[in-house]
């Protein structure tokens, strides 16, 4: 899984605009990262993501994309069943 990750890292740091790009557990731990990440933003990734499904409606329904805008970029973040993936854009 380690060598799976890292090429998934590689390749989504490599599209146009992308600064950096983490991974990290369920419970908030750092993965893998590519670039500019702030690594005390773990955690704080995994828990938004935590209370951002509790506003979706239905408990099958889709989990939300976060999306945060800033004057130095973007980040959109996304989790999935084990990880949630954060990916800073610059502006």
């Amino acid at each position: 899984m380690e060598k799976s990750l890292e090429k998934q890292l590689e390749e989504a740091f490599r599209m146009p605009g992308v600064s950096g790009i983490v991974c990290v557990d369920n419970n908030g731990l750092c993965l893998g990262s590519k670039g500019t990440v702030p690594k005390q933003s773990c955690g704080s990734l995994s828990a938004l993501t935590q209370q951002a499904s509790k506003l979706s409606t239905g408990a099958n329904g889709p989990t939300p994309v976060i999306c945060l805008e800033s004057e130095h970029g973007t980040v959109l973040i996304k989790k999935t069943d084990k990880l949630t993936t954060a990916i800073f854009k610059t502006s």
